[in-house]
């Protein structure tokens, strides 16, 4: 049984990058593959399924704890999550808290502040320093031994969802003559990526710059002690949470570490 306290060691940063650039390139393929009006309800439901496993599971409930359910959906909240792409529940809710209570200053783990919006889109993921998950910043969640457990395996769920979407393609009718390789482009490859810009681009956009001025796309509402703002237009991709200011004025964090 894995232990349920302590640093929970991750992948190399090599082998993280390495399967960030295997999904963009993947990408590439929407060039030499059909597409469809099929193709394009896999990508939506891939998509908004996986968007809500990050936004509804890994954000509002495991990091803030904002509604209460049961151990078996809170487990299926957090397999939808990891299936995102976005690493484990444990290392996510962790990482986001400390960003909540350190918004914006040096200990913010991905705050452009002093890191440039670069580094809050995707830098600091790759940071030997933010990719372990440290189990005693989560006890809330890491008495759980199932999700500590999906913490440490949360790769192998997207691959789940790769699977099943080949198969989806390459032996169902649902998609026509599509074939398994459109269907891993578009309802694996263009959806995940576009999952992954939900979180990625908050944070590189949704905090910096001058506070007190605001834009077409983005604004203040509440004065808050960090740079956080409103951005209406990321959220397509972001299912809300782009109402960042607002978010950070009241983000109904309940749970204790």
């Amino acid at each position: 049984m894995l232990p349920n306290t302590g640093i929970q060691k991750s992948e190399s940063t090599f082998i993280i990058k390495f399967r960030m650039a295997v999904i963009y390139l993947g990408c590439l393929g929407v060039f030499f593959v059909p597409f469809s009006s099929a193709l394009l309800m896999l990508t939506l439901v891939s998509f908004y399924l996986r968007t809500f496993g990050s936004e509804g599971g890994y954000h509002r409930y495991f990091s803030h704890r904002s509604y209460k359910t049961s151990r078996a959906f809170q487990f299926i909240l957090a397999c939808l999550g990891a299936s995102s792409g976005q690493r484990g529940p444990l290392w996510w809710a962790a990482h986001h808290r400390n960003h909540h209570r350190y918004s914006d200053t040096p200990k913010d783990p991905h705050t452009p502040i002093g890191h440039g919006r670069f580094y809050a889109y995707i830098g600091w993921i790759f940071h030997n320093n933010q990719c372990d998950t440290n189990l005693d910043e989560v006890k809330d969640l890491s008495k759980y031994p199932e999700l500590v457990w999906i913490n440490k395996y949360h790769y192998l769920f997207p691959y789940i969802v790769l699977i099943l979407i080949f198969v989806v393609g390459k032996w169902t009718p649902l998609l026509g003559d599509a074939g398994g390789l459109a269907a891993i482009v578009w309802g694996f490859c263009v959806a995940t990526v576009l999952s992954l810009q939900g979180q990625l681009l908050v944070n590189a956009f949704a905090h910096g710059g001058n506070p007190n001025s605001s834009s077409l796309f983005s604004y203040r509402a509440y004065e808050t002690s960090d740079t956080s703002r409103n951005n209406w237009l990321l959220c397509l991709v972001s299912l809300g949470t782009s109402w960042h200011n607002n978010h950070h004025r009241r983000p109904l964090q309940n749970s204790t570490n």
